[in-house]
């Protein structure tokens, strides 16, 4: 059985000839998809997938525009967004909790 903290990553090596065929150059300057935290200026998005996600359930949106904004400037460290081609697609925003339980009040 493989244990996970064994795996190792390794460069990758082309066949010889390869990088010819290919080129040296990038040829494109987005990458297809991508995982980072989100910035102030990811907000908008943010908020448009908030929105859309929880109208169409319970007719509210938990958050604010400027929440989000607010929530990315002071702390953008607690969230991961996942981007296809420049274009937020999904995201998470944690936050921290200074009680022992969750509870619905």
């Amino acid at each position: 059985m493989l244990n996970i903290n064994s795996l190792k990553p390794e460069a990758l090596h082309l066949p010889l000839g390869t990088s010819e065929f290919l080129g040296c150059q990038r040829r494109h300057t987005l990458p297809a998809s991508e995982f980072r935290c989100l910035t102030p200026e990811d907000a908008t998005s943010a908020f448009e997938i908030e929105r859309e996600a929880f109208i169409s359930v319970s007719g509210t949106c938990p958050l604010y525009l400027d929440e989000i904004r607010h929530f990315l400037t002071l702390c953008p460290e607690l969230s991961l967004g996942w981007f296809e081609e420049g274009c937020l697609v999904a995201f998470i925003i944690g936050s921290l909790w200074d009680k022992e339980r969750l509870t619905q009040s």
